[in-house]
């Protein structure tokens, strides 16, 4: 067992929450609702106590069928504010041994004798410090110390419960994934006592496979990778199967993700064997419909070359070369393939028979042809995805259409295939490409100052990176049931929380966390403003009114409305200090358009190999239908 900075993770201390309230709102700050606040919580704070006095039995052993007896732990705050946690429930197998990259065992469940009685939470999965990105850190430092222990062996669940007598058709249950690029993350960072006590839901937190033990593929059979997204799936049966045993109500179950537990959560709508294990899902600044999401298992060639040096393991056939891989040390493992892109592959071909494919093909094309989960959708992102992530927005030293054409150039220049012209003499298109985005973000007149032109590069990487793919997933979901969207514009007015954030940054990704897990009421090293916590209350309602009724307002104490999502109504809720409703003026909806439908046809076009010359003139034909084709494109799109 390791840790990422060698030493083992200490249990949240019990700490009193105050609730300060020293501080006014300014006067453009129009949440009126706010107003009735001290008469809200002492409500909140009434109702639950009476809920902790009524129960008098309170189930804190439950007889898992099948595993054994586990006991809970009280977790609380202030005395009354009272959850139960169930840490470190097995749902499969250890992935060990001959089980490291191979699909979750759940037949037989790992069982034990006597009680489990675990009060802190289990080793998270294998991980790489180096792999979290600086961008990350902003938000990190607020939440975690990243002091947890490591192991191989990881793959459980934690189960929190609220204190005092459940309904009869039991709690709402979400189930988290949590962000990471696949490659990092961890149930331990996530505190959620504050949801549980405030909300009364049922909240499951799960551990899942990461980076090269999660996602691997030798490119065939040997090992298909995947086994991240396969272990989510076992934890879902699990919960689908034991929850109504700890309160929950298993007809009642939520997915909720951000980054890429959300483009988790949209692969398992497109997936058969998920069918069935949830009801709703919640997906938070991922984009599941983004190429840019998943790979193809011929992208992993090189690192199979680089692991078969690095472990002295024969490269063919792959059935030693993967078994040379079990037996390596899995730390040295991690190291070795840090700083790699690790995402879901597409593992149609991949399969040995024994185990269907997960993601037989880019998850566009199920959408495309509806043949997805139809459930209800909440989902959304915030004001500036990702900017944190570019050097572009360091230094800006011109605000030329020249300059932006340059840096735009070089931000899509990974959606331009790579070719070995030792072998071909195509050529790529990419000036066509570069012209394409440039219609749409070029400024009329240039932009002439630094903010004017930072604001277009902000606009094109959310649009680009996430805010299209949301609004897509919406659209298709929309068709069938209800789907509510969002865009974060809430900056926290808590200094602390801010200031290691550029001052021109609002919202980046990830931000809009410290609301939805209600961090301002965490036992933190920082004075949160009131302001924080009155629209974290806000936004902890919300989600969970949606977890419970597939209806973020219905029957909320906030008069908010918040429109349904709909094709020829595409409204979305833009959460800053008025919660409106989105018009054309706050939401470029062309962009949308751009991105999804036109974007992919320029960039398609531009990517095939133009050969092909006139007879008469030896002149590129193709490079004349190419140009036609762009101003076609264009032609329509405006």
């Amino acid at each position: 067992m390791c840790s990422l900075n060698g030493t083992k993770r200490e249990a949240t201390p019990s700490v009193p929450v105050t609730f300060s309230r020293s501080t006014e709102y300014p006067r453009d700050v129009r949440v009126v609702f706010f107003n009735a606040d001290k008469m809200l919580n002492r409500i909140i704070c009434l109702t639950i106590a009476c809920h902790c006095c009524l129960a008098k039995d309170i189930k804190i052993q439950v007889d898992i069928p099948g595993q054994g007896r586990i006991r809970g732990v009280e977790v609380s705050k202030l005395r009354i504010q009272k959850i139960i946690a169930y840490y470190g429930i097995p749902y499969a197998q250890p992935p060990v041994g001959n089980l490291r990259f191979a699909p979750p065992l759940t037949d037989p469940l790992p069982s034990w004798d006597g009680v489990k009685n675990d009060t802190a939470y289990p080793p998270s999965c294998l991980q790489n410090q180096d792999d979290y990105k600086d961008a990350e850190k902003p938000f990190l430092q607020l939440i975690s110390k990243l002091n947890f222990t490591l192991d191989e062996n990881c793959l459980y669940l934690n189960v929190f419960v609220p204190y005092g007598d459940e309904p009869k058709q039991g709690y709402a249950t979400v189930i988290w994934f949590h962000p990471g690029n696949f490659a990092t993350g961890t149930p331990a960072m996530w505190n959620p006592h504050t949801l549980v006590y405030r909300q009364r839901i049922v909240m499951v937190t799960v551990a899942w496979r990461l980076n090269i033990m999660g996602f691997f593929t030798t490119g065939d059979g040997e090992a298909s990778g995947n086994y991240g997204l396969m272990d989510q799936q076992a934890a879902m049966q699990w919960v689908k199967k034991n929850i109504k045993l700890f309160g929950g109500n298993p007809d009642n179950i939520c997915l909720m993700g951000y980054g890429a537990g959300a483009v988790s959560a949209g692969l398992h709508l497109i997936n058969p064997q998920s069918k069935g294990l949830f009801n709703k899902v919640i997906a938070m600044s991922g984009d599941v419909l983004s190429s840019a999401s998943i790979k193809k298992p011929e992208e992993d060639k090189d690192l199979l070359d680089r692991l078969a040096g690095s472990f002295g393991c024969d490269r063919k056939p792959t059935s030693q070369l993967i078994q040379c891989l079990r037996n390596a040390d899995a730390e040295a493992l991690v190291q070795q393939a840090a700083n790699t892109n690790w995402r879901p592959v597409i593992d149609a071909k991949l399969t040995n028979g024994t185990t269907p494919a997960f993601l037989s093909d880019r998850p566009a094309a199920a959408f495309e042809a509806s043949d997805f989960e139809k459930v209800p959708l909440l989902a959304g992102y915030t004001r500036m995805e990702h900017v944190l992530e570019y050097e572009a927005f360091n230094g800006i030293n011109g605000t030329s259409n020249e300059h932006l054409q340059a840096v735009l150039s070089g931000l899509i220049s990974g959606d331009i295939p790579a070719v070995n012209n030792s072998e071909s003499s195509c050529e790529y298109n990419h000036d066509h490409i570069v012209d394409a985005v440039m219609f749409f973000y070029g400024a009329s007149p240039p932009a002439k100052d630094v903010d004017a032109f930072r604001a277009v590069l902000v606009n094109f990487v959310t649009e680009r990176n996430v805010a299209a793919s949301v609004y897509q997933l919406a659209s298709y979901m929309s068709r069938e049931r209800p789907a509510f969207v969002y865009r974060f514009d809430m900056k926290p007015t808590t200094a602390a929380a801010v200031e290691h954030l550029p001052d021109w940054v609002s919202v980046p990704h990830l931000f809009d966390l410290l609301y939805v897990w209600g961090v301002p009421y965490w036992a933190t090293d920082y004075d949160w403003d009131i302001r924080d916590k009155r629209i974290s209350d806000t936004i902890m309602s919300f989600w969970t009114h949606f977890a419970k009724s597939s209806d973020p307002t219905a029957n909320s104490i906030y008069p908010v409305v918040w429109d349904k999502f709909a094709e020829d109504n595409p409204g979305i809720l833009i959460i800053d200090g008025n919660f409106n409703m989105s018009n054309s003026k706050s939401v470029n909806y062309k962009a949308f358009e751009f991105w999804n439908k036109y974007y992919p046809k320029v960039r398609d076009v531009a990517t095939q190999c133009c050969e092909v010359r006139d007879g008469a003139s030896g002149v590129y034909a193709g490079g004349i239908y190419l140009r036609l084709v762009l101003l076609c494109c264009i032609f329509f799109m405006f």
